[in-house]
């Protein structure tokens, strides 16, 4: 497959280009995704919308409301990161059923990938997709997590913005304040107002918020039916700059880094054979001597491009 002819699609928009890189990136190993991600990486300015939550609070359907009102202030693309399949490691593509109609009459990108049973309610390949999508032309990625609790806090190291999604009645503003959602969310909603005691789960969870010194954070309640208050949670999201944005954009660069070099160091590992003499070293003397070489490595390079970067600012 021709990569210079993908990711010039991608930058011209082009959504077949962009879901045959993106196919391309979760089937086709670390050198594709490389290959890609280097050609397109500078490229775009993306505001990334996380939408986050327990299952059930009705996180697809808020975002097949909030795309096309997005979409009066930019181009809008949406990633939904589905729970795997036990028994195919595929994407259950419950999210792209309840939400496509309304987002493909518009023209709006949506992708459903399947986070093969990786932790964190995330995919493994998630920043790639959304640099995909950002270099593609959209001014807003949403961004929805698999929904899976606790380890959803994950997505802070993407998202630009979190929204924590909650509805009454399912005690999940007590799982919010013991799992850590309270810590990560820019924007709470309490869904389905409609429902008893949606009022009073407004009330606990600004009150969490003030013994965490979060007092301004927006909380919000909708109604998806209705469309009760959507215009503020608009609103809110549109007025919420990327802050922090050097913080958070270290903070997702440091995330791919890490994760690139563990799948390295642990494939290499797990292709050492036995009668290499790995039970004659203990791990630390072995993981200090990959380190030492690859790290060796590197700096020569990096050393070698800042002369040839100093030289020319010269």
């Amino acid at each position: 497959m021709n990569i210079d002819r993908l990711t010039d699609g991608i930058l011209k928009g082009d959504y077949r280009s962009i879901a045959r890189s993106i196919s391309l990136i979760e089937n086709s190993g670390y050198e594709s995704r490389k290959e890609i991600i280097s050609r397109i990486y500078r490229y775009g300015n993306a505001k990334i919308i996380g939408i986050t939550g327990p299952p059930g609070v009705g996180k697809s359907t808020l975002i097949g409301n909030l795309a096309p009102m997005l979409e009066d202030h930019g181009k809008v693309s949406v990633l939904a990161i589905d729970p795997a399949s036990p028994f195919s490691g595929g994407a259950i593509l419950g999210n792209r059923i309840r939400m496509q109609a309304a987002l493909t009459r518009r023209g709006i990108y949506m992708r459903s990938v399947s986070n093969r049973l990786y932790n964190g309610g995330l995919s493994e390949y998630t920043w790639d997709i959304t640099k995909i999508l950002e270099a593609s032309g959209s001014d807003f990625v949403i961004l929805e997590t698999v929904g899976s609790g606790q380890a959803d806090v994950d997505i802070m190291n993407i998202a630009d913005i979190t929204c924590v999604i909650l509805a009454p009645g399912l005690g999940d503003e007590i799982q919010a304040i013991k799992s850590g959602m309270m810590e990560i969310g820019d924007i709470f909603v309490i869904n389905k107002t409609d429902r008893e005691g949606s009022y009073l789960a407004i009330k606990d969870i600004r009150e969490s918020l003030n013994m965490s010194n979060k007092l301004s954070t927006p909380v919000i309640g909708l109604n998806s039916i209705t469309g009760e208050n959507y215009d503020e949670f608009v609103a809110n999201i549109l007025k919420l700059d990327k802050k922090n944005f050097r913080e958070k954009y270290y903070r997702k660069l440091k995330m791919v880094v890490m994760e690139t070099i563990y799948n390295k160091y642990s494939k290499y590992i797990d292709s050492i054979e036995y009668n290499n003499g790995i039970l004659d070293k203990d791990p630390y003397t072995m993981a200090e001597e990959i380190l030492r070489n690859d790290i060796g490595k590197w700096r020569s390079t990096y050393n070698s491009h800042s002369e040839e970067e100093n030289n020319h600012i010269k």
